[in-house]
């Protein structure tokens, strides 16, 4: 864990309602520090932990970083669907149009990941995840093309953070790390 990552989980560990929320899940804390965006982790651990065990293990997490991040890949997708109804400008439809396809894609490829990961297939699993994170660097550069501001860019930011913490607890997983 990087010195600048401690601050946050301090401020949340120190808070009375994020170490009440977090006190079972001691576990959850160590493995969250193994990723590069800690604060995400505990977001996904929060947001998504009710559907499963009390104290999650890596694979856990995973899976919770992957609802995390379909759920947000397919609001995402809806929204720049939304966006397509109603831009006149070739150019801009076109970028948007790039956008819905990689966000497609991605969900094709969480799944594809998720399914590696249950037959531990560690070679499937690492390259399915980082083309998640190209799929949304993708619809970035695709507005960068035609210099406009892509609507979805913070989207895109947030959901390469989930996914490339998604990469670090597959790791683990597959590791057999709890």
């Amino acid at each position: 864990m990087r010195p600048n990552q401690l601050l946050p989980l301090i401020i949340l560990l120190a808070s009375s309602a994020g170490a009440a929320a977090l006190r079972p899940h001691i576990g959850v804390i160590a493995l969250c520090a193994l990723t590069d965006y800690p604060v995400v982790c505990l977001d996904a651990a929060k947001s998504f932990g009710s559907s499963y065990p009390p104290s999650p293990d890596a694979g856990d997490l995973l899976s919770m970083h992957l609802d995390m991040a379909a759920k947000h890949t397919r609001a995402a997708k809806a929204e720049v669907e939304e966006q397509l109804k109603w831009t006149e400008n070739a150019r801009e439809q076109g970028a948007l149009k790039v956008c819905a396809s990689q966000f497609g894609d991605a969900l094709d490829d969480m799944g594809k990941a998720r399914n590696a990961i249950l037959v531990k297939d560690a070679g499937t699993a690492n390259s399915m995840l980082s083309a998640v994170i190209t799929y949304y660097s993708t619809c970035d550069d695709a507005f960068t093309e035609i210099k406009r501001a892509n609507p979805v860019a913070k989207q895109d930011d947030a959901l390469s953070k989930i996914i490339s913490n998604a990469l670090a607890l597959g790791q683990l997983a597959l590791a057999g790390n709890k």
